[in-house]
């Protein structure tokens, strides 16, 4: 048996490539508005909806479900939960007295259906109950309309989005009943919508002489999986376990599971289970997501994606709402665009990007909606328009407005790539010589304290991890014992075995929990609450700071350990954040994009020694 409380605070997400998902514990008792085993995309990769909550099986009368109503858990499954294995698919095993229930969950690549396959062992009677809804996976509601109808071997469910679920050897028994209550522990915890009814159409039932195996698909098209369809999924995952080392092929899944198809292209989801496709994350995941692992013609396919959508010189912050409000994003794309040529030496598809990229340039040099280059040659944008952009009522909490230290980085790296470029594809460049004088200016960020001012413009000296990703994301701006001394600073100020902190324990602004309301979670998002993504430019700057000595590069691989072997939360992935204060409780998003691909990043580096290559 596993332990209830145990049970609920391990994760799974089983994906299909358009951003629909399906997602529980690992006792299958969902604690999230968020969990269900069909949350379709109905325009990918956005606009999902929670169709199918749970199927409830019941074995020769016991029931083998998990829920939380006001005050107890009903019925309680999980002391028949005999194991739980999340790889090559989420697989339950139960025994109930002489008989074995196997419960196996995964979805079709690129379709919105969900199959669960069982095996019984033993003389038994089985029911499976499905319970339904029909609403955005962000919030709970009332009683949505659904309408049933007989199809066969099984109902088709009409709503806003029409459900069909069949099975191909159990029987299907219409009795319509709502239960209401079911309570999300996780939602309540943070302060947001946790009750709500779901709708039991009806049930599916079989009888067992010896062994039977069934299925149930549950889908919004009129898909009939079959024996091939999981076969065909475990070899495409075969194919994509293939792209990485034994030590981290258990992110290898993870990192194939933000790609997601946006109309004829592709983009990268920033998180699960609530985010889209945002420009900052996709450019900071890309390379370790798809080019670590040579899936280039799926980074060409992102990188026009967004190219296709730049705007007044921006790459767009949230893709699937449109928002054009980050300074960092086009300059992340550009080193993006960059590190697929260092990887690819495809010249062809630099040529097609070029005027978009001296689109980029020119806005910057004079102005863009968030931003602009100064007299010092500088960039100077506005508030919350870089990563730390959370806002409480509307105002920015950490505001950072001025020069900020890794987007003039960034800034002095673009320019320098490119006029590299230029000569590599004989393209006009306009602006030679821009970046030695930025890279002179530069200097203005060096705090005599010893480490980098986080703004000029006005002077900020909170200790926070942007200047490290200055030092990683830019070659020539510091000298070596400027960068040791960045690495030293971060390291004795924000260093956790889980990331880096947003900003000093020592600061008095820092908060080192984050939990508790919206609000609450907004204010200390980036002010000490630890990023593990920001392991992958501590660890670059670490190596470059010692010169990729051979006792380095142990060092790091032991300092992306913690990650590699985390057990809470996101089974197989890497969540979004944990907290600034030990024990560092995971939290945020479970399975976070960036997170995943700066850990294979760094890691494939250490490894092998290479700067920026992997």
């Amino acid at each position: 048996m596993i332990p209830y409380s145990d049970g609920i605070s391990r994760e799974w997400i089983v994906t299909n490539g358009i951003g629909g998902y399906a997602s529980s514990t690992s006792i299958g008792a969902n604690t999230r508005a968020y969990h269900g085993l069909l949350i379709a995309s109905l325009s990918p990769p956005v606009d999902r909806w929670l169709l199918l909550s749970s199927l409830d099986e019941t074995v020769n009368g016991i029931e083998l479900a998990n829920h939380q109503y006001p005050g107890v858990v009903h019925p309680q499954g999980f002391r028949y939960l005999v194991s739980f294995t999340a790889e090559p698919l989420p697989t339950y095993l139960y025994r109930v007295n002489d008989v074995e229930l196997t419960k196996q969950i995964f979805m079709i690549h690129g379709e919105n259906t969900t199959v669960i396959r069982y095996h019984i062992s033993g003389d038994s009677s089985i029911r499976i109950m499905p319970l339904v809804t029909s609403r955005s996976f962000h919030a709970v509601s009332g009683r949505p309309e659904i309408r049933q109808e007989a199809v066969g071997r099984g109902v088709l469910l009409r709503s806003r989005c029409d459900l069909r679920i069949v099975s191909d050897r159990a029987r299907y028994v219409r009795d319509e009943m709502w239960y209401h209550n079911f309570e999300y522990e996780a939602e309540r915890a943070r302060g947001l919508g946790w009750r709500e009814d779901l709708l039991c159409p009806g049930w599916f039932e079989a009888d067992v002489n010896g062994e039977l195996d069934l299925s149930i698909t549950a889908s919004t098209g009129m898909v009939d999986a079959n024996e091939s369809a999981i076969e065909n999924e475990m070899e495409r995952r075969r194919k994509v376990l293939s792209t990485l080392p034994e030590e981290i092929r258990s992110l290898a899944i993870a990192a194939d599971s933000f790609l997601v198809r946006r109309g004829s292209g592709m983009s990268i989801i920033a998180g699960y289970h609530w985010f889209d496709d945002w420009g900052r994350d996709a450019m900071i995941s890309l390379p370790g997501l798809l080019l670590c692992t040579g899936r280039f013609d799926d980074a060409r396919a992102v990188l026009r994606t967004f190219s296709e959508h730049v705007s007044h010189g921006l790459v767009p912050n949230d893709l699937g709402a449109s928002s054009y409000n980050t300074v960092d994003a086009s300059l992340l794309f550009i080193r993006a665009v960059c590190e697929y040529f260092r990887h690819t030496s495809d010249l062809t598809f630099i040529r097609e990007l070029w005027p978009r990229l001296m689109s980029i340039i020119e806005c910057y040099t004079t102005r863009t909606p968030v931003g602009y280059m100064d007299s010092d040659l500088l960039i100077s944008s506005s508030e919350g328009a870089t990563w730390m952009d959370a806002r409480v009522d509307g105002r920015c909490v950490t505001p950072r407005a001025g020069k900020c230290v890794e987007v003039n980085a960034l800034w002095y790296e673009a320019l320098r790539s490119l006029e590299e470029l230029s000569e590599a594809t004989s393209m006009e460049w306009r602006w030679h010589g821009l970046a030695d004088r930025v890279r002179r200016s530069f200097r203005r960020f060096w705090n005599p304290a010893g480490y980098l001012y986080d703004t000029i413009d006005p002077y900020d000296g909170s200790v926070r991890p942007n200047q490290v990703i200055a030092v990683a994301f830019s070659q020539g701006l510091l000298s070596l014992d400027r960068m040791r001394a960045v690495v030293r600073n971060a390291t004795e100020e924000l260093l956790t075995p889980y990331g880096l902190r947003t900003l000093s324990p020592g600061d008095p602004a820092y908060i080192g929990r984050y939990e508790g309301s919206p609000r609450e979670r907004d204010r200390a998002y980036h002010q000490g609450t630890v990023w593990p993504w920001l392991i992958g430019p501590y660890i670059t700057a670490y190596l470059k700071a010692c010169r990729y000595s051979k006792r380095s590069r142990m060092h790091a691989l032991s300092l992306l350990r913690p990650l590699l072997e985390e057990r809470r939360y996101g089974i197989g992935t890497i969540a979004e954040v944990y907290d600034g204060d030990p024990p560092h409780r995971p939290n945020g998003c479970i399975s976070q994009a960036w997170s995943v691909a700066e850990v294979i990043r760094a890691f494939l580096e250490a490894r092998t020694g290479i700067e920026r290559r992997c």
